[in-house]
Protein backbone atom coordinates (compact mmCIF):
# COMPACT_ATOMS: atom_id res chain seq x y z
CA UNK A 1 0.00 0.00 0.00
CA UNK A 2 2.78 2.44 0.95
CA UNK A 3 4.59 1.50 -2.27
CA UNK A 4 1.49 2.37 -4.31
CA UNK A 5 1.12 5.75 -2.57
CA UNK A 6 4.79 6.53 -3.15
CA UNK A 7 4.39 5.81 -6.87
CA UNK A 8 1.39 8.10 -7.21
CA UNK A 9 3.19 10.80 -5.24
CA UNK A 10 6.19 10.61 -7.58
CA UNK A 11 3.96 11.10 -10.60
CA UNK A 12 2.41 14.12 -8.90
CA UNK A 13 5.45 15.85 -7.45
CA UNK A 14 8.61 14.69 -9.22
CA UNK A 15 10.65 17.23 -11.16
CA UNK A 16 11.53 14.39 -13.56
CA UNK A 17 8.01 13.96 -14.91
CA UNK A 18 9.03 12.20 -18.13
CA UNK A 19 11.16 9.66 -16.25
CA UNK A 20 8.23 8.84 -13.97
CA UNK A 21 5.88 8.60 -16.94
CA UNK A 22 8.32 6.28 -18.71
CA UNK A 23 8.67 4.21 -15.55
CA UNK A 24 4.91 3.71 -15.62
CA UNK A 25 5.04 2.87 -19.32
CA UNK A 26 7.77 0.26 -18.88
CA UNK A 27 6.01 -1.29 -15.88
CA UNK A 28 3.18 -2.13 -18.28
CA UNK A 29 5.66 -3.43 -20.85
CA UNK A 30 8.03 -5.53 -18.74
CA UNK A 31 5.10 -6.97 -16.85
CA UNK A 32 6.03 -8.66 -13.59
CA UNK A 33 4.15 -9.73 -10.47
CA UNK A 34 5.90 -9.88 -7.09
CA UNK A 35 4.56 -10.07 -3.51
CA UNK A 36 7.97 -9.54 -1.90
CA UNK A 37 7.96 -5.76 -1.42
CA UNK A 38 11.77 -5.56 -1.41
CA UNK A 39 12.04 -7.32 -4.77
CA UNK A 40 9.11 -5.27 -6.13
CA UNK A 41 10.69 -1.99 -5.04
CA UNK A 42 14.06 -3.02 -6.47
CA UNK A 43 12.35 -3.90 -9.76
CA UNK A 44 10.54 -0.57 -9.90
CA UNK A 45 13.77 1.28 -9.18
CA UNK A 46 15.44 -0.64 -12.02
CA UNK A 47 12.66 0.46 -14.38
CA UNK A 48 13.17 4.06 -13.26
CA UNK A 49 16.95 3.87 -13.66
CA UNK A 50 16.80 2.63 -17.26
CA UNK A 51 13.54 4.30 -18.31
CA UNK A 52 15.33 6.85 -20.51
CA UNK A 53 18.58 4.97 -21.02
CA UNK A 54 19.82 2.35 -23.44
CA UNK A 55 17.25 -0.32 -24.28
CA UNK A 56 19.93 -3.02 -24.66
CA UNK A 57 21.22 -2.37 -21.14
CA UNK A 58 17.61 -2.18 -19.96
CA UNK A 59 16.65 -5.64 -21.24
CA UNK A 60 19.81 -7.21 -19.88
CA UNK A 61 19.22 -5.67 -16.44
CA UNK A 62 15.58 -6.77 -16.50
CA UNK A 63 16.59 -10.38 -17.21
CA UNK A 64 18.72 -10.42 -14.05
CA UNK A 65 16.18 -8.90 -11.66
CA UNK A 66 15.05 -11.13 -8.78
CA UNK A 67 11.37 -10.33 -9.36
CA UNK A 68 11.54 -11.35 -13.03
CA UNK A 69 13.69 -14.41 -12.31
CA UNK A 70 11.00 -15.58 -9.91
CA UNK A 71 7.99 -14.50 -12.00
CA UNK A 72 9.02 -16.25 -15.22
CA UNK A 73 10.55 -19.33 -13.63
CA UNK A 74 14.19 -18.65 -14.42
CA UNK A 75 15.10 -20.34 -11.14
CA UNK A 76 13.71 -23.55 -12.60
CA UNK A 77 15.60 -23.07 -15.88
CA UNK A 78 18.49 -25.50 -15.54
CA UNK A 79 20.75 -27.37 -17.95
CA UNK A 80 19.12 -30.75 -17.34
CA UNK A 81 15.60 -29.41 -17.92
CA UNK A 82 15.34 -25.95 -19.55
CA UNK A 83 12.26 -23.90 -18.67
CA UNK A 84 11.04 -21.86 -21.66
CA UNK A 85 8.79 -19.31 -19.92
CA UNK A 86 11.24 -16.40 -19.86
CA UNK A 87 12.66 -17.10 -23.32
CA UNK A 88 9.17 -17.07 -24.83
CA UNK A 89 8.02 -13.89 -23.10
CA UNK A 90 11.32 -12.15 -23.86
CA UNK A 91 10.53 -12.37 -27.56
CA UNK A 92 6.73 -12.31 -27.60
CA UNK A 93 6.07 -9.55 -25.05
CA UNK A 94 9.29 -7.66 -24.48
CA UNK A 95 11.21 -7.34 -27.76
CA UNK A 96 9.81 -8.74 -31.02
CA UNK A 97 6.10 -9.48 -30.79
CA UNK A 98 4.30 -12.65 -31.92
CA UNK A 99 5.29 -14.34 -35.17
CA UNK A 100 8.89 -13.15 -35.40
CA UNK A 101 10.65 -16.19 -33.96
CA UNK A 102 10.37 -19.98 -34.09
CA UNK A 103 9.73 -22.61 -31.46
CA UNK A 104 13.32 -23.73 -31.93
CA UNK A 105 14.49 -20.17 -31.19
CA UNK A 106 12.63 -20.40 -27.89
CA UNK A 107 14.18 -23.75 -27.00
CA UNK A 108 17.70 -22.66 -27.89
CA UNK A 109 17.47 -19.29 -26.14
CA UNK A 110 16.08 -20.98 -23.00
CA UNK A 111 19.33 -22.96 -22.87
CA UNK A 112 21.28 -19.70 -22.93
CA UNK A 113 19.44 -18.42 -19.84
CA UNK A 114 19.96 -21.58 -17.80
CA UNK A 115 21.51 -21.06 -14.37
CA UNK A 116 20.01 -17.60 -13.79
CA UNK A 117 19.41 -17.23 -10.06
CA UNK A 118 19.31 -14.62 -7.30
CA UNK A 119 20.51 -14.49 -3.72
CA UNK A 120 18.10 -13.87 -0.85
CA UNK A 121 18.82 -10.12 -0.98
CA UNK A 122 17.94 -10.07 -4.70
CA UNK A 123 21.51 -9.96 -6.02
CA UNK A 124 21.88 -11.78 -9.34
CA UNK A 125 24.01 -14.92 -9.49
CA UNK A 126 24.74 -17.35 -12.31
CA UNK A 127 24.79 -20.95 -11.08
CA UNK A 128 27.65 -22.16 -13.28
CA UNK A 129 26.92 -25.86 -12.84
CA UNK A 130 23.29 -25.30 -13.93
CA UNK A 131 24.23 -23.30 -17.04
CA UNK A 132 24.38 -24.92 -20.48
CA UNK A 133 27.73 -24.04 -22.04
CA UNK A 134 27.04 -26.01 -25.23
CA UNK A 135 26.59 -24.68 -28.77
CA UNK A 136 23.19 -23.12 -29.49
CA UNK A 137 21.62 -22.16 -32.82
CA UNK A 138 19.44 -19.07 -32.47
CA UNK A 139 17.94 -17.05 -35.31
CA UNK A 140 20.40 -18.50 -37.81
CA UNK A 141 23.45 -17.94 -35.62
CA UNK A 142 25.42 -20.66 -33.84
CA UNK A 143 27.67 -20.22 -30.83
CA UNK A 144 28.15 -20.75 -27.12
CA UNK A 145 25.59 -18.05 -26.33
CA UNK A 146 24.63 -16.79 -22.90
CA UNK A 147 21.58 -14.69 -22.05
CA UNK A 148 23.20 -11.35 -22.92
CA UNK A 149 24.28 -12.77 -26.29
CA UNK A 150 20.68 -13.77 -27.04
CA UNK A 151 19.49 -10.24 -26.25
CA UNK A 152 22.20 -8.78 -28.52
CA UNK A 153 21.06 -10.99 -31.42
CA UNK A 154 17.42 -10.07 -30.87
CA UNK A 155 18.23 -6.35 -30.96
CA UNK A 156 20.06 -6.78 -34.26
CA UNK A 157 16.63 -7.54 -35.72
CA UNK A 158 15.02 -4.27 -36.85
CA UNK A 159 11.66 -5.76 -35.82
CA UNK A 160 12.66 -5.18 -32.20
CA UNK A 161 12.97 -1.42 -32.74
CA UNK A 162 9.69 -1.43 -34.68
CA UNK A 163 7.86 -3.33 -31.94
CA UNK A 164 8.96 -0.87 -29.24
CA UNK A 165 8.30 2.21 -31.39
CA UNK A 166 4.78 1.03 -32.20
CA UNK A 167 4.07 0.53 -28.52
CA UNK A 168 5.40 3.99 -27.62
CA UNK A 169 3.39 5.51 -30.47
CA UNK A 170 0.18 3.91 -29.19
CA UNK A 171 0.86 5.06 -25.64
CA UNK A 172 1.99 8.63 -26.27
CA UNK A 173 0.52 9.58 -29.65
CA UNK A 174 -2.40 7.59 -31.00
CA UNK A 175 -3.83 4.08 -30.75
CA UNK A 176 -4.06 4.10 -34.55
CA UNK A 177 -0.61 3.53 -36.02
CA UNK A 178 0.69 5.88 -38.71
CA UNK A 179 3.25 3.79 -40.57
CA UNK A 180 5.32 6.72 -41.83
CA UNK A 181 5.58 8.22 -38.34
CA UNK A 182 6.62 4.88 -36.84
CA UNK A 183 9.15 4.27 -39.61
CA UNK A 184 10.80 7.61 -38.83
CA UNK A 185 10.91 6.63 -35.14
CA UNK A 186 12.49 3.28 -35.97
CA UNK A 187 15.18 5.03 -38.03
CA UNK A 188 16.16 6.97 -34.91
CA UNK A 189 15.81 4.16 -32.37
CA UNK A 190 17.50 1.36 -34.30
CA UNK A 191 20.78 3.28 -34.53
CA UNK A 192 21.75 2.79 -30.87
CA UNK A 193 18.53 1.97 -28.97
CA UNK A 194 18.75 5.23 -27.00
CA UNK A 195 15.33 5.76 -25.42
CA UNK A 196 15.88 9.42 -24.55
CA UNK A 197 16.81 10.24 -28.18
CA UNK A 198 13.66 8.48 -29.36
CA UNK A 199 11.40 10.37 -26.96
CA UNK A 200 13.03 13.70 -27.80
CA UNK A 201 12.41 12.98 -31.47
CA UNK A 202 8.74 12.11 -30.88
CA UNK A 203 8.03 15.21 -28.80
CA UNK A 204 9.63 17.57 -31.32
CA UNK A 205 7.74 16.36 -34.40
CA UNK A 206 4.93 18.45 -35.85
CA UNK A 207 2.76 15.35 -36.19
CA UNK A 208 2.84 14.83 -32.43
CA UNK A 209 0.75 18.02 -32.15
CA UNK A 210 -1.64 17.28 -35.02
CA UNK A 211 -5.33 17.74 -34.26
CA UNK A 212 -5.83 14.03 -34.89
CA UNK A 213 -3.49 13.24 -32.01
CA UNK A 214 -4.54 15.88 -29.47
CA UNK A 215 -7.02 14.61 -26.87
CA UNK A 216 -7.63 11.31 -28.65
CA UNK A 217 -6.68 8.96 -25.82
CA UNK A 218 -8.93 7.78 -23.00
CA UNK A 219 -7.06 8.21 -19.72
CA UNK A 220 -6.19 5.23 -17.60
CA UNK A 221 -7.18 5.42 -13.89
CA UNK A 222 -3.70 6.54 -12.83
CA UNK A 223 -3.52 9.09 -15.67
CA UNK A 224 -6.92 10.44 -14.63
CA UNK A 225 -6.05 10.80 -10.94
CA UNK A 226 -2.65 12.37 -11.54
CA UNK A 227 -3.96 14.66 -14.28
CA UNK A 228 -6.84 15.79 -12.09
CA UNK A 229 -4.49 16.50 -9.21
CA UNK A 230 -2.25 18.61 -11.45
CA UNK A 231 -5.15 20.52 -13.01
CA UNK A 232 -7.24 21.03 -9.87
CA UNK A 233 -4.96 20.27 -6.90
CA UNK A 234 -6.72 18.38 -4.13
CA UNK A 235 -5.82 16.35 -1.06
CA UNK A 236 -7.52 13.45 0.67
CA UNK A 237 -8.04 13.34 4.44
CA UNK A 238 -7.25 9.65 4.23
CA UNK A 239 -4.36 9.22 1.80
CA UNK A 240 -5.06 5.51 1.46
CA UNK A 241 -8.41 6.35 -0.16
CA UNK A 242 -6.46 6.88 -3.39
CA UNK A 243 -6.11 3.09 -3.61
CA UNK A 244 -9.88 2.69 -3.32
CA UNK A 245 -10.30 5.26 -6.10
CA UNK A 246 -7.93 3.29 -8.32
CA UNK A 247 -9.92 0.12 -7.72
CA UNK A 248 -13.21 1.86 -8.47
CA UNK A 249 -11.85 3.36 -11.68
Amino acid sequence: MDFNLAGVDRLNTSKSVLRERMTLFWSNHFVCGEKNVVYAQHYNNMLREYALGNFRDFVQAMSKEAAMIKYLNLRQNVKAQPNENFARELMELFTLGPGHYTENDIKESARAFTGYFNMLDGTFRLRRFQHDYGQKTFMGRTGNFNGDDIIDIILENRQCAKFICEKIYRYFVNETINDSHVTSMVNIFYRDYDISKLMRYVFTQDWFYDNDNIGNKIKSPIDYLVGLSRTVPFSLKNEKAVIKLQKLL
